[in-house]
């Protein structure tokens, strides 16, 4: 599962587990375990999935690269009807783009007047399109002149008024797992007239804890005695994930730090050879890590993680990371600041300053930080977060 989808997944184990409460999951892809409590739409709903992403590609013109995702759903399934739907008191909508869900669908969901809280995991429910604005404020405006769309640019300004006229209504709520998240949809055209709550994801797992160093870094072949320098992500060059920044800090580290004794640990999607020749130092690079047993051997070999990301919500790479005792360098973007105690268990960087962030790794190096996550963290305080919600709409089960 990529980030949002194990993210939600969490959740519904932590509301599986307690008591009073049951969760379903329905999902529009199929995987290879069975899962309970996992519920997969039809193979139609799949391939209207794949009409979809197709049309939309055809439809919506734009520079990925660049712009990262936009996203304006054509075709999707309505699961207005579903038994999962009849069965609950209230609904989760997580991340439910590519070909999944249409507005229409959302309207008819919110129609069935059940308890409906959509949990953002990017920007996408706050504005026109985009899943990520960068600097571009439309969205607290009409998204009529969007930066991202070579072509009908009304698409933006139509979509972002359609979401406000159907998220308006009493049973519709929004969670934010950042805070920064929520800021952005208190000023959205489309949520500011919507309850907005901030609760960070749900994170509890037996594979992410403090682990041996110099057997995990053994595990890896890496020598023990190297300080390692990781970077991680699903898409290393994303728009969002700031490689370039990593880059050039990466190489002004020299000039900072005096020490041969430190090795670059790189694990995503992405080739070896796209890594060679731009750092100072030796790199190992692990490619995709599909599972959190191989991602905690990675974290527990590191002696700092870095996310140069430029715009983020709540990177889960992060909480993985602290919870095994690995302090974490970011820039003070997003949501990385409710995560990062500066100088405590991380450093915070200005955004997009390359030679702040090198003066972090160096400072968590030569201090030996530790990482640890913050009391907001913790499982038993966020699900008593979620209760709260429940109680405060009169909502009983999920």
């Amino acid at each position: 599962m990529k980030s949002a989808g194990m993210a939600a997944w969490r959740l519904h184990e932590a509301f599986s587990a307690q008591e009073g409460f049951s969760s379903e999951v329905l999902s529009l892809h199929h995987d290879d375990t069975d899962r309970p409590g996992l519920f997969h739409l039809s193979k139609l709903a799949t391939y209207t999935a794949n009409l979809n992403n197709r049309l939309h590609k055809y439809m919506i013109k734009y520079d990925q690269r660049k712009y990262a995702l936009f996203s304006y759903p054509i075709l999707g399934t309505d699961i207005s009807n579903h038994e999962c739907v009849k069965r609950a008191d209230v609904i989760y909508v997580h991340w439910v783009q590519m070909g999944f869900m249409t507005l229409v669908g959302f309207e008819k969901l919110i129609k069935t007047g059940k308890k409906i809280i959509f949990f953002m995991h990017d920007m996408w429910y706050v504005t026109g399109g985009c899943h990520n604005s960068f600097d571009c404020n439309g969205y607290q405006v009409d998204c009529s002149n969007c930066p991202i769309l070579e072509t009908n640019k009304k698409i933006s300004s139509k979509q972002l008024t359609l979401k406000r006229e159907i998220f308006n209504h009493k049973n519709v709520s929004f969670i934010s797992p950042s805070r920064w998240l929520m800021d952005c949809a208190k000023k959205s055209i489309s949520t500011k007239n919507s309850p907005v709550y901030y609760i960070p994801n749900y994170f509890k797992s037996k594979h992410f804890v403090p682990q041996n160093k110099v057997q995990t870094k053994v595990k890896l072949g890496i020598d023990p005695d190297l300080k390692v320098i990781a970077f991680g992500a699903v898409t290393l060059f994303s728009a969002f994930k700031g490689f370039e920044y990593l880059e050039k800090a990466l190489n002004y580290l020299p000039t900072i730090l005096e020490s041969e004794d430190i090795q670059i640990l790189i694990f995503g999607s992405g080739t070896e050879d796209e890594m060679k020749d731009r750092f100072p130092y030796k790199f190992k690079f692990l490619g995709y890590l599909n599972s959190e047993e191989q991602l905690a051997i990675a974290y527990g070999a590191s002696d700092v993680f870095v996310i140069p990301s430029v715009a983020d919500n709540q990177p889960t790479m992060v909480v993985e990371s602290l919870a095994c005792g690995i302090p974490v360098v970011g820039f003070e973007t997003g949501g990385i600041p409710d995560m990062i105690q500066h100088k405590s268990n991380g450093y915070l960087a200005q955004s997009k300053d390359y030679i702040d962030l090198a003066e972090g790794i160096k400072y968590c190096l030569q201090q030996n930080l530790i990482g640890y996550q913050l009391e907001c963290f913790d499982p038993k305080y966020v699900m008593d977060l979620h209760t709260e919600l429940f109680n405060e709409n009169d909502a009983i089960g999920v």
